[in-house]
C-alpha cells in the first residue's frame, strides 16, 4: 500500500498554541482572491491591480500505509502569471492570520523553475509544529506552503490563467 496525500488550506484567526487557522479543511485549488477561505469563488472575491491577494497556508497531508516520507520540495513549475504579477511564498511551520499585506519573508517565485531546484519542505504530525524533520513516518503533513500574488497598477483586468505549484516527496 502506498501514501495518500491531500492538500488542506488553513484559513481565518491564528488560534491555538502552537498557532493555526481557525479552519483546516481540503483544497482542491489555491485560488487566489481578496477573501480569506475556500469557499467564495474567485469571480465574487477579485483582486484589484495594486492590491495584493490574501495569503494562502496550505499543505499536504499523508495517510495511508508508508515508512517514510522525505525529501519534500516545493517549487513553481508551469504557467505565468502575467504583466504586473508578482507570485511569492515561504515554506513555514508559522500560521498567522492571513492578510493582504504584502507577504513578510517571502521568496519571488514568479519564473518557473525546475522542480529539483524547488526549496527544501520538512514534515511532522501537524503543519503548525515545532521542530519539524527532513522525514515523517507516519501520518502528518507538511510544513505551510504559504503563497500571496501580489499585483501592480499595470496588471490587466481578469484571470491569470493556470499557474503549477508542485510538491514532490520520496516514498519508501
Amino acid at each position: 500500500m502506498a501514501a495518500t496525500a491531500a492538500w488542506y488550506e488553513d484559513n481565518g484567526t491564528a488560534t491555538g498554541s502552537p498557532l493555526k487557522g481557525t479552519t483546516r479543511a481540503v483544497a482542491s485549488q489555491v485560488d487566489w482572491k481578496s477573501v480569506d477561505n475556500i469557499s467564495t469563488p474567485r469571480a465574487s472575491a477579485t483582486i484589484i491591480a495594486g492590491q495584493n491577494s490574501y495569503e494562502k497556508f496550505q499543505s499536504v497531508r499523508f495517510t495511508g500505509t508508508f515508512t517514510q516520507i522525505s525529501a519534500g520540495k516545493f517549487a513553481h513549475t508551469a504557467g505565468v502569471p502575467g504583466v504586473g504579477i508578482t507570485l511569492v511564498d515561504k515554506v513555514t511551520s508559522t500560521y498567522s492570520t492571513p492578510s493582504t499585506a504584502a507577504m513578510a519573508g517571502s521568496t519571488d517565485i514568479t519564473s518557473v523553475i525546475a522542480i529539483a531546484s524547488g526549496q527544501t519542505v520538512l514534515f511532522n504530525t501537524e503543519p503548525q509544529t515545532s521542530s519539524p524533520s527532513a522525514t515523517l513516518a507516519a501520518t502528518g503533513y507538511t510544513q505551510f506552503l504559504v503563497t500571496q500574488l501580489k499585483t501592480s497598477g499595470a496588471t490587466a483586468a481578469g484571470a491569470i490563467g493556470d499557474i503549477e505549484l508542485t510538491l514532490q516527496w520520496n516514498e519508501t
